[in-house]
């Protein structure tokens, strides 16, 4: 507990520090990976408002509804600052006393996910202040994982890779994408991970990269994705698989072969110092090579820790210098409509010589899954 409180504490600081460079006085967090990121806790407030409010010097403070109370004073970071406000009286009062003692700099970053009408009250509150988005400042602080962290990725990134392996050897003729997503759930229940989501794709469903599961049942000569993820201590994974069931199209072992040369040519890229375009560029130049350019129709790559997606993004036009410690997703695809897609996607992280995989490496060819008798 005291390394993670020094942690948390340090976390505070870093942001603090570079709120007072931007001329920031105060960073508002809703519930969420930022507050869990600066607290260890966050519990949804609903309607009603639950915020940390972190000054840019001196103490941060949760302002939680009295029902929330008592689990705001339990917070792994030991914020003592606690002040609770009841449905009668309303927030109002306690954040204009909390930022009226406690804030000279009247510019107010604010996290993406607090409550437009939070915000519209806030702003208000405050009609002279200056507003801005507080994701900037966070995304610095949180895209450089600390070795605790790392770890924690690491082992969800094992259970993911070792709930495919199950599954993946379970797939049957006639079997539907929901019973697929079923049977991925309990296998990453009986593992202790809770499930984030998982995109199935059956068939011409492949084809589309966030397939909703529904009841397309598996065929003969079908390609198949399987684009699956969890959370461990909080920490997510994402990992998406292409396989054939039984013979699939003429066309689709090529296609992944291109794919998977994508996706290394990425992964041989990514370095410190290396641009997160000139990532993506890596990738794209593969498939455009072969003349599926038109065909690869989403960004390379997401930021990846405590949200499923947060910076750094991998993709045209974004001139971020990657650092040992980032961590992302290396999923390059191609989609043909009506027919199939291909997709193949790991986790990296950048080394200080390189990138190295959280996960097992891909298959060298298309798997095919064969019909049982």
């Amino acid at each position: 507990m005291i390394s993670r409180m020094a942690n948390f504490t340090d976390r505070v600081g870093r942001l603090q520090e570079a709120m007072r460079a931007s001329g920031i006085g105060l960073a508002v967090l809703a519930p969420g990976a930022q507050m869990r990121y600066l607290s260890g806790w966050a519990e949804p407030g609903h309607e009603r408002l639950l915020a940390l409010f972190v000054p840019a010097s001196g103490e941060p403070a949760f302002v939680v509804p009295a029902l929330n109370a008592a689990q705001a004073a339990a917070n792994p970071a030991a914020i003592r600052d606690l002040r609770s406000w009841d449905d009668a009286a309303g927030w109002e009062g306690v954040v204009s006393a909390l930022v009226n003692a406690r804030v000279r700099e009247r510019a107010f970053a604010i996290d993406d996910e607090l409550q437009s009408g939070h915000l519209l009250a806030l702003q208000r509150l405050f009609p002279g202040a200056r507003w801005e988005p507080g994701s900037a400042l966070m995304a610095r602080l949180r895209e450089v994982k600390e070795s605790d962290e790392l770890a924690a990725l690491q082992r969800s990134a094992a259970i993911t890779d070792a709930v495919y392996e199950e599954c993946v050897r379970l797939l049957r003729e006639g079997m539907t994408e929901l019973e697929m997503v079923a049977l991925l759930a309990d296998a990453y229940e009986r593992r202790g991970a809770r499930a984030d989501f998982a995109i199935v794709g059956f068939g011409p469903n492949s084809a589309l990269p966030h397939h909703s599961p529904g009841d397309a049942a598996l065929a003969d000569g079908d390609v198949a994705v399987i684009d699956i993820g969890c959370s461990v201590d909080g920490y997510a994974s994402d990992i998406t698989r292409t396989v054939a069931f039984g013979t699939p199209p003429p066309e689709a072992g090529e296609v992944y072969r291109v794919v998977l040369r994508a996706h290394q040519a990425a992964q041989g890229v990514a370095r410190p110092g290396a641009t997160c375009e000139s990532v993506d560029r890596a990738a794209r130049d593969v498939i455009e090579s072969a003349g599926y350019g038109e065909r690869f129709i989403h960004r390379t790559g997401h930021g990846i820790g405590l949200s499923g997606h947060e910076p750094p993004y991998i993709v045209a036009g974004n001139t971020q210098a990657l650092r040992p410690g980032m961590c992302f997703s290396d999923e390059p695809g191609i989609y043909l409509p009506g027919r199939f897609g291909v997709r193949i996607e790991n986790i990296l992280t950048i080394t200080p010589d390189g990138a190295s995989s959280l996960n097992a490496a891909p298959p060298a060819d298309l798997p095919a899954i064969r019909p049982a008798p």
